[in-house]
């Protein structure tokens, strides 16, 4: 295992000319999905590329590959921020109903405190995190959420190398007219209306919309990801969303651009829709999955990793385009 391009599956670019409206999405190029896109061979230009690890569904006693690794990136200046969409630590695997299980916390946030004490680590919160009300997840991990216009510690935004992110909890209530719902939607609102300082719009939240585990495709996949669609699919269309990144599910996929089921185009010039990646094996003490149903049964799915061994996505981000590389 290592850095080396032997190591990653790369996926391809997503392009925008700057030229972008509120009314549409980004103008966006790029080839097929299968073709090798290396740094800045892709990223052309002379502004600097953000470079951002995204990982999910974390925890101790798995693999410590994507903590090693994230940190080898970070001492080569190649990690800018580490984006974990929900699913820190597993405590609750410790003993649910145990108050002794803080220990676990400490030895996983003493884990990545080389990498913490160099580069951002922006969170949202999972099902794991859930217990005692969220009491560990609150009192370890302070996200800016006065400071981007929310009234909750669970859901927030912050604008880092020309993407705006937005951090949602899929954990509490995102219904039409739920105060999450109505702040998101005010935020994006904005982001989008902003365009020439933050080309990009970046949503990560725990659970997927849209995702293809065999294992999980009776729950998670059908009915619970039906669901979450109900409330994001119509804000995502609205204000443009480009990306969303989640975990949950144990296993790297990613779509095409996709709207409410349905798939805008297979590439991504200029899509109608957000492209969806679930980065959830990042290694925990539960493993990982590396099934998947038929590709007729998710018409969506652009690309997955059957590989077992953890891993962790690169983004590799400048005004005009997005890459992103499965890493493991």
């Amino acid at each position: 295992k290592g850095g080396n391009t032997e190591d990653m599956l790369k996926q391809q670019m997503i392009t925008s000319n700057l030229a972008v409206s509120s009314s549409g999405f980004s103008n966006l190029t790029g080839g097929s999905p299968e073709s090798t896109c290396k740094g800045e061979k892709c990223l052309e230009g002379k502004e600097r590329v953000g470079k951002v690890a995204l990982i999910a569904d974390m925890g101790i006693e798995g693999d410590p590959y994507t903590v090693q690794s994230i940190l080898e990136y970070v001492k080569r200046s190649q990690v800018d921020v580490v984006v974990h969409a929900g699913d820190i630590s597993y405590a609750d695997d410790f003993g649910f109903f145990s108050d002794s299980n803080s220990w676990v916390w400490v030895e996983y946030m003493t884990s990545l405190q080389n990498i913490t004490s160099k580069v951002p680590y922006m969170t949202s919160p999972g099902n794991h995190e859930s217990q005692y009300n969220f009491a560990a997840y609150l009192n370890w991990l302070h996200m800016p959420w006065n400071e981007s216009g929310s009234s909750s510690p669970f859901y927030y935004s912050f604008d880092y190398l020309g993407v705006h992110f937005v951090g949602i909890s899929t954990e509490h209530d995102m219904s039409l007219n739920s105060t999450q719902s109505r702040w998101l939607a005010q935020d994006l609102r904005t982001a989008d209306q902003n365009r020439a300082e933050t080309p990009w719009i970046l949503v990560f939240g725990h659970r997927p919309l849209y995702c293809s585990s065999a294992v999980k495709w009776t729950t998670r996949c059908t009915v619970e990801a039906e669901e979450y669609r109900k409330d994001l699919d119509e804000l995502f269309r609205r204000y443009h969303v480009d990306v969303y990144v989640c975990g949950h599910n144990h296993q790297y996929e990613r779509s095409w651009p996709v709207s409410f089921g349905n798939v805008t185009a297979k590439n991504y010039n200029n899509p109608a829709g957000t492209v969806h990646i679930v980065t959830g094996a990042a290694g925990n003490p539960e493993g990982n999955d590396p099934t998947f149903v038929p590709w007729f049964m998710a018409p969506w799915r652009a690309g997955y990793s059957l590989s077992l061994q953890t891993g962790w996505t690169l983004m590799e981000v400048n005004s005009t385009a997005l890459v992103f590389s499965y890493i493991h």
